[in-house]
């Protein structure tokens, strides 16, 4: 995948899409920019919190680590 342009949309998919605004973005989509960016970390997310999220944090960390190598 290192080969590949990580979007904002690739890290997207895998947040709740909520939207409930905890994170201090209007949506996810703002958010999954803002982390791609590394303006944001995945902890911003309270709903990525959760135990039935974390295969998507690690994914999620997975591909924001795949941008910065």
């Amino acid at each position: 995948m290192s080969d590949q342009k990580i979007s904002a949309f690739d890290i997207y998919e895998y947040l709740p899409h909520t939207n409930c605004k905890n994170c201090g973005e209007n949506n996810c989509m703002a958010f999954a920019e803002k982390l791609l960016q590394g303006k944001k970390n995945i902890g911003g997310c309270s709903a990525l919190r959760g135990d039935q999220y974390e295969k998507n944090r690690q994914e999620i960390q997975t591909l924001i680590d795949v941008t910065r190598d």
